[in-house]
């Protein structure tokens, strides 16, 4: 959610600048944008040989109203540049700088959760903030459209003051933001300072800065806790053999945080695998998270935000008694798959089979078409159990025990044997 200004009006001399950003972020985001013209060459655009200013936001934030209001004879750039050099030097000078509160009660959760230090902190912050403030990214925007990932991180040293090494170990393959996903820099093009650094999601950056909630709570549009479910484990008495050696294996895994656990479920449509991921967290006392596949508007989710959303479980469940769960798993895992694109398919599956040995939430992945996914694939799971579909005698049993009383014998005979052509048909 930008936050909202009003309208700069031309006659303005002296300038609120709390319309363009929260007055506690004042001082910290002149700092960033002198830095950005004066210290990286983000002059050249801001203002160009001919005394023209780009973005009149900024220029009203810095102070140069007053030049705005002349004619461009009547000063120069020179002494434009002077005045800001001035405020930069008094800028440097300021020993601390206050934050956004709720951003700061977010970042402390997340230190937190995936214990961030303090130079991926302040570059978390820092990417927050330019996506919520529209005079943050006209001022990176002065940087230039056709970045490289080293750019990016040069830039990113020299605004926030930080190491170069500290910014390359932030961003590095086994990094705490690569493992979350929570921010990584889009290596694939070049672009503006704010769209090579790829958030999570835009979403959970405008609830980082808005919402004062649990960190999970910000992240129910792609990551939630499952709904308990409709049937027990004796419902499942013609999985029974599967059931006596899934159940103590997940048990062990939970209890001693193993890593690498994942087990696939595969059958045609309503056989009872969601309903099956229910049950056996029921039995083992831990809560089941799920990777949502539609959004808050019924909307189908990609399958690449689903995967970001489940490397950040990865690191936001850590210490948590908990299974994950993701549905509808094809979107990810079939043959036809390509991440990056078709020339990157064996990388695709590379980079998968990483997520499968790595992860440190025990997950239990559920599709519905296993013939699509690669052998090689699949393999790669500890068990591959196919639910069937339940005998006439059992889908009768479960639908007189869950459904109204109201139903006779036969209501529910005629029940079972439509369930079993319409959902179950082969």
């Amino acid at each position: 959610m930008r936050r909202k200004r009003k309208k700069i009006l031309s006659t303005d001399i002296t300038f609120d600048k709390s319309e363009l950003i929260d007055i506690e972020l004042v001082d910290k985001a002149s700092l960033w944008i002198l830095r950005i013209i004066l210290n990286l060459g983000g002059h050249r655009e801001f203002i160009d040989n001919n005394n023209n200013f780009c973005k009149e936001d900024v220029v009203h934030f810095l102070d140069l109203t007053r030049y705005g209001e002349m004619d461009s004879a009547e000063y120069t750039r020179t002494e434009v540049l002077d005045t800001l050099k001035k405020q930069l030097a008094i800028s440097e000078k300021q020993d601390t700088f206050s934050s956004a509160k709720i951003l700061s009660k977010n970042m402390k959760q997340l230190s937190n959760l995936i214990a961030l230090n303090s130079y991926e902190e302040q570059i978390l912050e820092f990417t927050v903030l330019i996506s919520q403030y529209e005079v943050l990214k006209n001022a990176v925007s002065f940087l230039g459209s056709e970045l490289n990932s080293a750019q990016v991180k040069r830039i990113l040293g020299l605004i926030l003051d930080i190491p170069k090494s500290e910014v390359d170990a932030a961003f590095a393959s086994g990094s705490k933001f690569s493992k979350s996903s929570l921010l990584m820099i889009d290596k694939r093009n070049t672009h503006t300072l704010d769209r090579k650094i790829e958030p999570i999601s835009y979403k959970f950056f405008d609830n980082l800065m808005n919402l004062d909630e649990n960190i999970l709570e910000m992240m129910k549009e792609s990551l939630k806790v499952s709904e308990a479910g409709s049937l027990l484990l004796k419902d499942y008495d013609h999985m029974q053999k599967d059931i006596e050696i899934l159940l103590p294996y997940l048990e062990q895994a939970v209890a001693t945080k193993q890593t690498g656990v994942n087990i696939l479920f595969y059958g045609l449509p309503g056989t009872g695998k969601t309903e099956l991921a229910k049950v056996l967290a029921q039995e083992l006392g831990t809560k089941l998270f799920e990777v949502s596949y539609v959004d808050e508007d019924e909307d189908s989710i990609d399958g690449s935000k689903r995967l970001k959303a489940y490397k950040s479980a990865q690191a936001f469940l850590a210490n948590e008694k908990t299974l994950l769960m993701y549905d509808e798993a094809e979107d990810i895992f079939e043959s036809s798959f390509s991440f990056f694109g078709p020339p990157q398919r064996q990388k695709d599956k590379a980079w998968i089979n990483r997520i499968l040995e790595t992860n440190t939430i025990p997950t239990i992945w559920i599709t519905n078409n296993i013939q699509s996914i690669d052998n090689a694939l699949v393999r790669r799971f500890d068990m591959s159990i196919e639910l069937p579909i339940p005998s006439k005698s059992k889908r009768e049993e479960i639908i007189k025990k869950y459904s109204s009383d109201m139903l006779d014998k036969k209501s529910i005979q005629l029940l079972a044997l439509s369930t079993a052509e319409l959902k179950w048909a082969v």
